[in-house]
């Protein structure tokens, strides 16, 4: 077992693998105010999880899944063969190393070329991989257009040489608006840092009328200090165009104490998160790292991970998050922005948040005062959420949940997972069996040094060989599948 830190936090690793947000119709990367779901603030059962400061235990099968603040990203080669979250498959977890060199045709641009970077993305042709020289990139012209990368053309690949994020800077310096725009299908972004951007370090939306921008893959990215949501996916502003069956995996976000002021306070005074889906389908989150989202009593913060305006078939497995104030959400209003699916496997319903899609195996870790949500459902029909860990320290003081639904249309599977309370609102609905709640931080092998594999001997017992089989249950944090004992464990780890 190797440890990795994560600025004052320790993660064991294996040596096997609210109230703000918007519901916005166009591209633009900032957007308007919408009704909240609200969080659970205010909500919970009472009582509140005690235990101790730490980290969470974020591992890979054979590397590492995310990295330190000044650490690669986790980069890595493919992500294994993971099934889609429509046909649930289980993907298993991957060593997260840097991609294979391109044998095609390359171009090499040093920090020097900074100024010159958008226009040689911009004149990329299809099947290029253009190769970033280690060092900080940073621009001295003004105007957006002249400063934003934007790739405009389909099969293109913006990539560290290295295969080392954290030697790779594109740092916006608070002067460029959104630091790379995908507009068009099969692109990579790997083994980079973008750093100060005003509003979105990276924003995938389509740039024509009915066109469907597709194949989108972020690998071994470090994203750092965004103004706005650090991956904004969205809908053109007509609403006939989308972003779909998009990745991110391995990768490394965060936002820091010195990134914190340049958070856009309106709507809802802290207009960040993670990533931000709206009207997408298809997307896989895996293997990635989100620390620090969270505004400091400035308002409640978007979730690291957020799929929403009738978002569709999600899969968001093995992740780690720590400290952020919301974790995962599928939803968030009570209605809101619609996609017309040609084959609305819910007819009838009304309107609905997220389609179907499944969270699995991912770590949660919550330790400040921010906190609110690990898991939330809001109008959610068909969601899966099997075998995480959710696990809250003491710093967390004021009202939280660990898993919370919400809203008439929700109808929602929740199983096999440890989280120190389950909450339903609003007439949501859904099936929950073999879920282990209020238990103690002993549950785990030590929660103040980060690592939440499942303690040895009898302070495990309530979650060792508790859980119920799932044909959808994916693979836990060391990449193992949850089938070694006589029944699964319940949460992310399989003893």
């Amino acid at each position: 077992m190797s440890r990795l830190l994560l600025g004052s936090f320790a993660i064991s690793l294996c040596a096997s693998a609210v109230a703000c947000g918007s519901d916005d119709s166009g591209g633009s990367s900032g957007g308007t105010g919408a009704t909240s779901s609200g969080g659970s603030a205010g909500s919970s059962n009472g009582g509140t999880a005690g235990g101790g400061n730490g980290g969470t235990a974020g591992s890979s099968n054979g590397g590492t899944a995310g990295s330190s603040n000044g650490g690669t990203a986790g980069n890595g080669g493919t992500a294994g063969s993971g099934g889609s979250a429509g046909s649930g498959g289980s993907g298993g977890l991957t060593s997260c190393a840097p991609l294979p060199m391109p044998s095609g045709n390359t171009v090499r641009v040093t920090p020097s070329e900074a100024d010159q970077l958008p226009s040689i993305v911009a004149g990329a042709a299809t099947g290029t991989t253009i190769l970033l020289a280690d060092g900080t990139y940073t621009m001295s012209t003004s105007g957006e257009a002249a400063r934003r990368i934007q790739l405009k053309t389909p099969g293109v690949t913006l990539r560290g040489e290295s295969g080392d994020a954290s030697k790779v800077i594109l740092d916006g310096e608070y002067q460029t608006d959104e630091m790379v725009t995908v507009h068009a299908s099969d692109v990579t972004l790997a083994h980079f840092t973008v750093t100060h951007a005003v509003n979105h370090p990276i924003h995938v939306t389509p740039d024509e009328s009915g066109e469907i921008v597709s194949g989108t893959r972020l690998y071994g990215m470090r994203i750092i200090d965004g103004g706005e949501q650090f991956v904004k996916i969205n809908q053109n502003g007509d609403r006939d165009a989308f972003a779909d069956d998009g990745s991110v995996e391995c990768s490394y976000f965060e936002l820091t104490d010195a990134g914190r002021p340049h958070i856009e306070r309106n709507p809802g005074g802290c207009y960040t998160g993670g990533i931000d889906g709206h009207s997408a389908q298809g997307w896989v989150v895996r293997q990635n790292t989100f620390k620090g989202i969270y505004c400091a009593g400035e308002g409640l913060a978007e979730h690291a991970v957020h799929f929403w305006s009738a978002s569709r078939d999600t899969l968001v497995e093995n992740n780690t998050i720590i400290d952020c104030a919301r974790g995962v959400g599928f939803g968030l209003v009570e209605t809101g922005n619609v996609r017309d699916y040609p084959d609305n496997p819910y007819p009838g319903v009304g309107y609905i948040g997220h389609y179907d899609g499944i969270i699995r195996n991912n770590v949660i870790w919550a330790n400040i005062a921010y906190f609110d949500t690990g898991i939330e459902l809001d109008q959610a029909r068909g969601a899966k959420v099997f075998h995480n860990t959710i696990a809250i320290g003491s710093g967390a003081t004021g009202f939280y949940t660990g898993i919370d639904y919400r809203f008439a249309n929700s109808l929602v599977e929740i199983q096999n997972n440890i989280a120190q309370r389950i909450t339903v609102r609003n007439g949501a609905m859904g099936t929950l069996a073999d879920n282990l709640e209020g238990s103690p931080l002993s549950l785990f092998v030590d929660a103040n040094g980060g690592d939440f594999h499942l303690a040895a001997g009898s302070a495990a017992d309530a979650a060792v060989d508790q859980g119920g089989a799932l044909t959808e249950a994916g693979v836990d944090i060391d990449g193992e599948t949850h089938d070694k004992g006589g029944a699964p464990d319940i949460g992310a780890d399989e003893r």
